[in-house]
């Protein structure tokens, strides 16, 4: 159910008195008024020079007719509104963090990697500089691309086949690559592949104790740090996935899961399957996902660490954002699913 932004409802949010809910439906409001009219965020004299502006027109506004002046006065309480969200957002910089912290927690991340021979490292922002740095290798030298919290990354390899890789995430390329196999290690984190084809050289893709095999093909895996979860989604043709309990072939829209400490694993259809792999064309996505899951691929982009209540521990949510979305924005969207949150620093903290 929709909450009408009214005159009566947007003084109550300048007077501080709305409910969480009505708080939300106000600042959703702001930002499509101040997307669709393109304003920019004021500095603190720009707004106490804005509003002096406001409550001048007011006070002109109440010597004219009651009709006529109704309408401005509504408009009149909108701007003021919009001035005391800036202000607010404003203060509310000041007080969470100084300007370095708020450059470097809950921002969007960017497109950036490092690139390692051994001991020799490089920040990487082109995808030809695996192309480029693989040509340099020697003996049994192995090359990691690695990438830190709020960096992901898109490389060529010399066989053709591309590799992105998300947020937190390192994997290994030994010199031999395009040998005999096409061989690559997925220490953590998660990774998108776009295989090209060639028979003759199997690419394969170890992620803990599986083995993924393919000729060409497009799939995401997924090796969760601690918990050894590896996960396994075809997007188009077929691939091979060995573990010591026996082999699995797995179909486009088919999600293949196995806990290497239980050794369980399960093969699924999935009914919305760009949510799989929709970070890599720039989203987040997700269906019923438990809200933890969640917190953890917004953690890894935006830069952040948090705890959650047990309140929210079967809590789920399903929707589509963009990873370019202000981090406030994602907040406003927590709190619209009834999510009340406390911001301390770069640490984001869940709450009954």
């Amino acid at each position: 159910m929709s909450i009408k932004i009214t005159n009566e409802l947007l003084k109550k949010y300048a007077d501080n008195q709305c409910s969480p809910e009505e708080r939300v439906y106000v600042e959703l409001w702001y930002n499509q008024y101040t997307a669709s009219k393109s304003t920019k965020t004021l500095s603190l004299e720009e707004l106490n020079s804005t509003n002096q502006q406001i409550w001048n027109s007011i006070k002109l506004a109440t010597s004219k007719k009651a009709h006529r002046s109704f309408s401005f006065l509504k408009a009149a309480a909108a701007i003021v509104v919009l001035a005391s969200i800036s202000f607010a957002i404003y203060k509310a910089n000041l007080k969470d963090a100084s300007v370095a912290e708020v450059k470097a927690h809950f921002v969007s991340g960017k497109v950036k990697a490092e690139i390692s021979i051994a001991s020799n490292h490089s920040a990487a922002y082109g995808n030809a500089d695996v192309k480029k740095a693989m040509a340099e290798l020697k003996g049994n030298q192995q090359l990691t691309i690695r990438t830190a919290i709020g960096e992901e990354y898109h490389a060529f390899l010399p066989d053709g086949s591309e590799i992105w890789l998300n947020a937190n995430s390192e994997i290994i390329i030994p010199s031999d690559f395009n040998h005999t196999y096409r061989d690559l290690n997925l220490k953590k984190g998660e990774a998108y592949f776009k295989v090209a084809k060639d028979k003759t050289k199997p690419f394969r893709v170890f992620a803990a104790k599986t083995k993924i095999e393919a000729l060409g093909t497009e799939f995401n895996v997924n090796c969760r740090e601690g918990n050894k979860n590896v996960k396994a989604f075809l997007v188009e043709g077929s691939i091979s996935i060995t573990q010591k309990d026996g082999q699995s072939i797995i179909k486009p829209n088919q999600l293949y899961q196995i806990d290497e400490l239980s050794d369980v694993s399960s093969i699924s259809e999935i009914e919305n399957p760009s949510a799989q792999y929709a970070w890599k064309t720039g989203y987040f996505e997700f269906a019923d996902t438990p809200l933890p899951d969640i917190l953890e691929d917004l953690s890894k982009w935006y830069n952040f660490s948090y705890q959650i209540h047990p309140k929210y521990k079967h809590k789920t949510l399903t929707g589509k954002i963009s990873r370019k979305q202000p981090f406030n924005e994602v907040l406003a969207i927590l709190e619209f699913s009834g999510i009340k949150y406390r911001k301390e620093g770069a640490h984001l903290a869940l709450i009954p």
